[in-house]
């Protein structure tokens, strides 16, 4: 294959992974600006080598296939990140008996990198390679909260706010002041702000530079059982645990 035809291939591939619901043939060919034709024949490239599947329905979407999330997950399984917290993610889902995440910021989504859930799971869950929007995520905004404030600005004003349910944040200013919150208190809340039944507790993962470059968080049914005080302690402690075996130290 030309290297011309190659490259358009990895655009085409990414443009796909970013985008939450795949994409159609025509919005491919309109983002990338590639002749019709030439789009079509590597979709049929990438989708015979399972890079890509096709969902049928009144407009054919191209989303990313198995063959490429095998690729990406072996990348994720050799990250320090992940290999770092397994132990400490595995135990808390034990101790919180909730499903437990580990995501990283790309732009402005999260991306799921780990999950470990208990045996008797209540709730369905996003999966590892997943995204979502982070103003409405316990992992998003706890990553977010710990950001320069010049790359707050940047991210945020991408944003899309959307109406998930009567407690989702809605604009800017709002989401800034939550955010203020979070990095006094350091652990953010999604309370039921994606599900009306789901609250998640998260809290930030630093890397040997200090810098912020994940977030941990659990997840379970919304109740007056839950003790988020408590709960977001024990996200605080995880999440420090987790830095400091990368490196962290603590000013």
């Amino acid at each position: 294959m030309q290297k011309k035809s190659v490259v358009r291939s990895i655009e085409i591939l990414n443009l796909i992974s970013n985008s939450r619901d795949g994409l159609s043939l025509n919005e491919i060919v309109e983002k990338t600006e590639y002749p019709k034709t030439t789009v079509y024949e590597i979709l049929l490239m990438l989708l015979s080598t399972d890079m890509l599947q096709l969902i049928e329905g009144k407009t054919n979407r191209y989303k990313i296939g198995l063959k490429a999330f095998v690729i990406g997950n072996s990348y994720i399984k050799d990250m320090d990140l992940v290999n770092e917290a397994k132990s400490i993610v595995n135990d808390l889902c034990i101790d919180l008996d909730m499903t437990i995440f580990i995501a990283t910021l790309e732009e402005n989504q999260i991306i799921y990198l780990y999950k470990k859930e208990p045996e008797n799971v209540p709730i369905y869950t996003a999966n590892v390679a997943n995204r979502e929007d982070a103003y409405c995520t316990s992992l998003g905004k706890a990553i977010l909260a710990h950001l320069p404030g010049f790359e707050q600005d940047r991210i945020i004003d991408t944003m899309k706010f959307r109406q998930r349910t009567k407690q989702t944040i809605m604009n800017k200013k709002d989401l800034l002041v939550e955010l203020n919150k979070i990095y006094k208190q350091g652990y953010s809340v999604d309370n039921r702000e994606i599900l009306d039944f789901v609250l998640c507790l998260g809290a930030p993962i630093f890397n040997h530079k200090g810098k912020c470059i994940a977030a941990i968080s659990c997840a379970g049914l919304y109740g007056s059982h839950r003790n988020i005080e408590l709960e977001g302690e024990k996200m605080v402690l995880a999440a420090m645990a987790i830095s400091k075996k990368l490196g962290y130290t603590k000013n």
